[in-house]
């Protein structure tokens, strides 16, 4: 153990800045070698100084394996104040390793009252698309600073410059919250920005999620008119005193290049109108007025702490087409999210327009039907004088082709670049086997979750819509944990699940909640299970103990709008199954779905008791479970094990969740089978039935129909789109037929991750590795080969370090490699069902000979 502790967080991120907890939490892993390495016991030591003087918190020795979610229990931690911290740990033998290197935190405002007032232009119109607000302040600082930070936030979203110089690398910062409820702000450390003289602050406002329309436009839902900034810099020098440069009565206001700008609708740039130095000390006054006070709002105002949205990659096109005279489509190749960098050279007063779209049509022009109202227009007027590059700011499209008009001649190279946005979520795992369809269906999963990761889960990140649908984002939790550290992500949502939960305790069916219904099955039950999933997958109780009275309440209200413990039809149902006429009506009964969800909920909720420690709300809720389960099976199974509506959705649902007696389960896993056949082993499942699917196959002991469900290659299927050239997820899986061309447009994404929920099994059956235990403390690994695959593996990065599989079949010959992390212990089990082994960590190799088929 003579090898320190290494890759710390704190709350879950490395050298976080603006935290506004009382009690963070640390994590950190020990070294992979020597093989079964583990750690018993651990000190910390937290100091605002050094570790030579005062420390705000010395742990001592503790005896435990814990390494992750440790929390502080030191002295009241200082607002703005910077924290360095260190571990070390003993392992067998009572063997110290090193200190580690330290790692550092720096909490936010925590409640300290802000100096700042909110600022802004009441402009007197109402726009679905206004022009920008430019803010900007100019003062002077006696000498150099030793320390600066700037917190700021905004109904609507900001762009921040000091200096001349952009600050950071956030995009529509701060996001989108409740702003009935509460505001995030962020931190910048601008230490370097800053000069001893003169030196300008200046803010781009624009609607964002504020005061730009939301949804679609019958509904014109917003929550203001004009944006507002709330804004603060604090600069020390060398002897610690404090200079705060707030908003307030004395900054300016102006409009300049930006026109117009919607998320929906686009950006519109007149680069004639620019303001020169604008965010620079002694810049022309002329044109800016003093801006006007806005009433400050009565929320919650807390330091950001999902990862922010930044610009991640760059695509260039990988074909252009002239569908028109003058008209240019680009084609990058996959369809992203984001927006366009430009690059032209024109005559002053040139209009370049540029309009987003997911496919084309037939005869190659840009297809746009559906993106319903959404207008996915940026317009750019040029300077003239030279080569011009311009990127948004204030909007984003989800788009794989950009049609481009009014160019004064044939594109360039470099016209256009896609800018991909989306959260700044790590990298968790990686998946690859030996089918390249199966690996091209794993790359769509992974864009269509980044894609729809823009602060939060959207459904879809194109149309007049991009909302917090709770039933798509519950689908897909595990997917999602697997892919990206979603962790933060979720925690975050989360608040605004229970923004919107209703004085009942009914959760909202989209977070922030805006529109329609409360507490519908498989959206509103998103509230308990994804939470519960980021607990399997982090081991993070935190985000249990925060929602847990909110998810009590969500089951006392399914409870008491029940019939004898039978849920009312809800709105959703398996939406969007095949067989269902309409997209709600869907062939599995409705009643069945809400009591088989309030039943799986009620029992992660037990589950959740017991890791709070407490033990008669756990068994409360088991026994509630057993009552829910009993009620299901007197109304919706037969005495021969036929389960109501004879769907797909309906036996997965009942076999899935546990709802059936043990007797009668062979007869339903049969049902299933049969279900399938009759189809030709197809699905007829929606959003709710599909991510059942390949899961509750292979735990009935049916991998064989599961992988020839997913390597189905005809519509509907997983693999029919990815024949079809799809590079993300479709909402429908008819999207697009050979038969029948496009889907709906009234509601026809391209780009909805939902499906993709399957990349669940793609990691814990094909791969084999799944947690046994929260924060994969302990680990299953049970690959199972099928579908004509010769290989398969993957990497999932665990709080405890990363895990990997690597499995070959030659012939017969089945071989498999594992790599398992310090403090973790895994069951391994070889196919096809071999007798589990436990095993500690480090790298192992298995291998075994399969029977015949």
């Amino acid at each position: 153990m003579a090898a320190p502790p290494h890759a710390l967080r704190g709350e879950g991120l490395v050298d976080p800045l603006g935290l506004d907890e009382t009690a963070p939490r640390f994590a950190w892993q020990i070294p992979a070698v020597p093989r079964g390495v583990s750690q018993e016991a651990f000190e910390l030591q937290v100091t605002a100084t050094d570790f030579d003087s005062g420390m705000a918190w010395e742990s001592g020795k503790i005896s435990s394996p814990q390494t992750i979610d440790v929390a502080y229990a030191g002295r009241r931690l200082r607002p703005r104040t910077r924290y360095q911290w260190r571990v070390r740990v003993w392992g067998k033998g009572g063997r110290e390793s090193a200190w580690s290197a330290p790692a550092w935190f720096e909490t936010g405002l925590l409640g300290e009252r802000w100096r700042a007032q909110w600022i802004g232009r009441r402009r007197g119109i109402e726009s679905d698309a206004p022009p920008a607000v430019w803010l900007r302040r100019e003062f002077s600082l006696p000498a150099a600073p030793a320390s600066a930070r700037i917190y700021l936030t905004a109904r609507g979203i900001f762009d921040l410059w000091i200096n001349g110089q952009r600050v950071g690398a956030d995009r529509l910062a701060p996001g989108w919250t409740d702003y009935r409820h509460r505001l995030d702000y962020h931190v910048h450390e601008v230490t370097t920005l800053l000069r001893a003289g003169n030196n300008a602050i200046g803010v781009v406002l624009g609607d964002g999620w504020w005061s730009g329309y939301l949804s679609e436009p019958q509904f014109q839902l917003r929550y203001g008119v004009d944006p507002s900034l709330l804004a603060q810099l604090i600069v020390r020098d060398a002897e610690g005193r404090e200079t705060c440069v707030a908003s307030d009565g004395d900054w300016q206001a102006a409009r300049g290049p930006i026109l117009a700008n919607a998320l929906y609708h686009g950006e519109t740039y007149d680069a004639r109108r620019e303001l020169p130095g604008w965010s620079e000390p002694g810049a022309r006054r002329r044109g800016w007025k003093a801006v006007d006070l806005f009433a400050p709002p009565a929320i919650e105002l807390r330091a950001k702490h999902c990862p922010p949205i930044r610009s991640m990659e760059e695509r260039k096109p990988c074909a252009v087409t002239a569908p028109q005279p003058g008209v240019f489509i680009f084609d990058l190749g996959e369809n992203i999210v984001g927006w366009a960098r430009l690059r032209v050279t024109a005559a002053t007063g040139t209009e370049v327009r540029l309009r987003f779209g997911e496919m084309l049509a037939a005869d190659g022009s840009l297809y746009t039907e559906n993106l319903r109202s959404a207008r996915a227009t940026d317009r750019y007027v040029c300077r003239g004088g030279g080569a011009e590059t311009w990127e948004p700011r204030f909007t984003f499209h989800g788009f794989r082709y950009v049609e481009v008009t009014g160019l004064p001649a044939r594109p360039e190279a470099d016209t256009i670049t896609g800018i991909i946005l989306h959260s700044a979520l790590a990298e968790a795992a990686s998946f690859e086997c030996s089918d390249p369809l199966l690996n091209q269906l794993q790359r769509c999963i992974v864009r269509g979750q980044k894609g729809n990761f823009l602060d939060l889960p959207t459904d879809c990140p194109q149309r007049d819509e991009r909302l917090g649908w709770s039933g798509d984002a519950q689908i897909f939790a595990p997917t999602a944990c697997y892919n990206l550290a979603s962790g933060p992500l979720f925690r975050s949502w989360m608040r605004a699940m229970r923004d919107g939960q209703r004085a009942d305790g009914a959760f909202p069916d989209l977070a922030p909640h805006l529109l329609l219904e409360h507490g519908n099955a498989g959206w509103g039950d998103a509230g308990v299970i994804v939470p519960w999933t980021v607990w399997r997958f982090t081991g993070d109780t935190r985000i249990l103990a925060e929602n847990y009275s909110a998810m009590a309440r969500s089951i006392a209200f399914q409870r008491k709008t029940s019939r004898a413990l039978i849920r009312p039809d809800t709105l959703f149902g398996d939406w969007l199954a095949p067989d269902a006429a309409h997209p709600q009506h869907t062939p599995t009964p409705k009643d069945l779905i809400g009591t088989a969800y309030f039943a799986h909920t009620t029992r992660q909720l037990g589950e959740i008791a017991a890791a709070l420690g407490k033990p008669r709300d756990a068994a409360r809720y088991a026994a509630l479970f057993a009552k829910i389960r009993a009620a299901f099976q007197r109304e919706f199974v037969t005495a021969t094990g036929r389960v109501l509506g004879d769907t797909q959705t309906s036996y997965l649902l009942a076999l899935g969740f546990d709802l059936l007696p043990a007797a009668q389960r062979p007869a339903a896993i049969d049902r299933l089978v049969e279900l399938l056949r009759t189809r030709d082993w197809h699905l007829t499942t929606g959003f709710l039935g599909t991510p059942l699917l390949c899961p509750v196959l292979t735990a009935c002991g049916r991998s064989d129909v599961a992988y020839r469900l997913l390597k189905q290659e005809t519509y509907p299927s997983w693999l029919y789109p990815v024949l079809q050239g799809a590079t993300t997820m479709w909402e429908r899986w008819n999207s697009w037929t050979i038969e029948k061309g496009f889907g709906d447009v009234g509601m026809n994404s391209f780009n909805h991750y939902a499906y993709g929920a399957v990349g669940e099994w793609l990691y814990s059956t094909v791969a084999g590795i799944a947690p046994a235990a929260p924060g994969f403390a302990r680990l299953r690994i049970a690959p199972q080969p099928g579908g004509g695959l010769t290989w398969a593996r993957a990497e999932v990065h665990t709080p405890l370090g990363p895990v990997r599989s690597h499995w070959t079949l030659r012939g017969r010959r089945f071989e498999l490699r594992v790599t398992i992390p310090p403090q973790a212990e895994a069951e391994v089990a070889l196919p096809p069902e071999g007798r589990p082994r436990t095993v500690g960590s480090g790298d192992h190799l298995f291998h075994c000979t399969l029977p015949k088929s």
